[in-house]
C-alpha cells in the first residue's frame, strides 16, 4: 500500500499552489510482495570420468517491491529522469485544486525532492529476476591416485562461484532480491543495501 498521484474525476493530475503534484488522500494498493512464480533449475554434467560441471539458475516473477534507492536517488537528483527540467524548470501537465489548467513552473530541485517524498507509486518496481546462482567445476581424483596416498579413500576438489550474474530483471539500478532487513515487517522493501556479493571459492572433500 502506498500513495499515488491525486487525480480529478477525468484522471488529470492535481497540483498544489507551487505546481507540484499532490498525493492521493489515502493509501492505495500498489501490488503484492508475494511472487506468483518462483523456483530453480539445477543441472549436473559428467564431462569426463573425473571432471563434472553443475549450475543452478533460480527465478522469481510476479511480485512488486518499494525501492528506497529510487526514492533517495530521485530526491538527490541522481536518477536519469531528473535531468528533465534542470535548465528551464517543469510545468506539470495537470490541473489546480480548483480545476484550472496548471501553468506554474517549478524548479527541478523542488519538484523532484517533493515528488520523491509524496508519490510512493513512482518507487514501486518489478521484483522479477532470473539469476545464475551457482556454478561448480568438480574434479574427482582417480582411485589409483587416491590409493597411493595410503591415507584417503576419496579426494575431490571443486571450484565454485555463487551469485555470478543477474540474467534478467526489470527494475533499474537495484538488485530486486535485496531487502531492507531480515524482519518480515520489511519484506517487499528494498532499502539501499549493497547487492549480494559475488563469491568464488575452492572446496576440498576428503574421505578417509
Amino acid at each position: 500500500m502506498g500513495y499515488d498521484y491525486k487525480r480529478d474525476a477525468s484522471g488529470n493530475i492535481i497540483v498544489d499552489g507551487s505546481g507540484i503534484p499532490l498525493a492521493s488522500s489515502s493509501l492505495v494498493p500498489l501490488g503484492s510482495v508475494l511472487p506468483t512464480l518462483y523456483g530453480g533449475f539445477n543441472n549436473e554434467f559428467t564431462l569426463t570420468k573425473e571432471l563434472g560441471f553443475s549450475f543452478l539458475i533460480d527465478y522469481n516473477f510476479g511480485n512488486k517491491l518499494i525501492s528506497m534507492t529510487s526514492r533517495s536517488a530521485m530526491s538527490a537528483g541522481l536518477l536519469k529522469e531528473t535531468l528533465v527540467g534542470r535548465e528551464d524548470g517543469i510545468v506539470v501537465d495537470g490541473v489546480t485544486e480548483g480545476g484550472e489548467k496548471n501553468t506554474v513552473n517549478v524548479d527541478a530541485e523542488s519538484y523532484y525532492t517533493s515528488l520523491a517524498q509524496r508519490i510512493t507509486a513512482l518507487h514501486v518496481k518489478d521484483g522479477d529476476f532470473i539469476k545464475l546462482r551457482q556454478v561448480a567445476l568438480t574434479y574427482t581424483f582417480p582411485a589409483s591416485f587416491v590409493k597411493r596416498t595410503r591415507v584417503f579413500s576419496g579426494l575431490q576438489v571443486s571450484l565454485t562461484g555463487r551469485n555470478l550474474l543477474i540474467l534478467y530483471k526489470n527494475a533499474e539500478n537495484i538488485d530486486p532480491e535485496e531487502s531492507f532487513g531480515s524482519s518480515i515487517n520489511y519484506y517487499g522493501i528494498e532499502g539501499r543495501n549493497l547487492p549480494s556479493t559475488r563469491a568464488i571459492g575452492v572446496n576440498l572433500k576428503v574421505n578417509f
